[in-house]
């Protein structure tokens, strides 16, 4: 004859545990997925700021290449024809020089070169160098 087995004798899992374990893997999917995103940003900020530095660097050697008297009249970053504008993989990458004579040291120009751009975020760096006169 046939029996019939209470369900608790049968084996298997019941809803809530099923629910338990999905919202267990989806909370660790979600922390995956947040890690996996500071990393791409971590990864782009640093694209960028190689970037800049490798624009200011080529600005400054540039200018060091130029004779005292070659040299454009800089005095702050805000002076025309001190700074160019470059678009690159989406951003654009401001940057401008200032040449200040004598400083700190008589016979001696300083020449700084700044970057700025925009992605989620503003980042600016400067690049800078003493020329003898």
């Amino acid at each position: 004859m046939f029996t019939v087995q209470s369900s608790r004798s049968c084996g298997g899992f019941t809803l809530i545990e099923v629910l338990v374990a999905m919202c267990i893997f989806a909370i660790a999917v979600l922390g995956l997925a947040i890690g996996a995103t500071s990393v791409m940003r971590a990864n782009q900020t640093s694209l960028y700021t190689t970037m800049a530095t490798n624009w200011a660097q080529d600005k400054l050697e540039e200018l060091k290449a130029k004779t005292v008297s070659a040299l454009p009249n800089c005095p702050t970053y805000a002076t025309a024809g001190c700074s160019d504008t470059k678009p690159s993989s989406g951003v654009n990458f401001n940057r401008s020089w200032q040449i200040i004579s004598n400083s700190p040291v008589t016979g001696v120009n300083r020449i700084d070169v700044k970057v700025a751009w925009t992605d989620y975020t503003s980042h600016s760096m400067t690049v800078s160098s003493a020329v003898k006169q």
